[in-house]
């Protein structure tokens, strides 16, 4: 936990992945260190809200960037980002997963896959049996 909670996510994965130590839980089961908030420094405990998690550096407190902007704009960005993300998968940058019934991720290969658990938590609107 130290390791991630210092040097942020991204570093901690990358430092572990070059030395060939990512094995998706199959190695070594025992904790490295304790996650306990009683592991923080003075110095983190100060900082903490500004440290990005995924680099592990401090950054300054940034504005929301949707502040500002219409709902149409909105909109328009939303769908950038939707084309963006189509591309990266057509391209095969990325691939959408979600969690199979064992805990682990499993690919998904269209879209409509994605949507077959989404409801599972909750019952769709208008379902409710308190209306009779």
């Amino acid at each position: 936990m130290r390791l991630v909670k210092y040097t942020g996510y991204g570093n901690a994965a990358g430092l572990l992945a070059s030395r060939g130590l990512m094995h998706g839980g199959q190695g070594n089961m025992g904790k490295y260190s304790s996650e306990s908030e009683e592991s923080d420094t003075e110095e983190y405990s100060k900082a903490k809200d500004q440290i990005n998690i995924v680099t592990g550096q401090m950054e300054p407190p940034h504005t929301d960037p949707l502040v500002g902007m219409t709902e149409e704009q909105k909109e328009y960005e939303a769908m950038r980002l939707v084309e963006q993300l189509d591309k990266l998968t057509r391209d095969g940058i990325v691939q959408p997963m979600r969690v199979g019934e064992d805990g682990r991720p499993m690919a998904v290969e269209h879209i409509l896959q994605l949507q077959e658990g989404a409801g599972r938590a909750s019952p769709p609107p208008g379902d409710d049996d308190d209306d009779n």
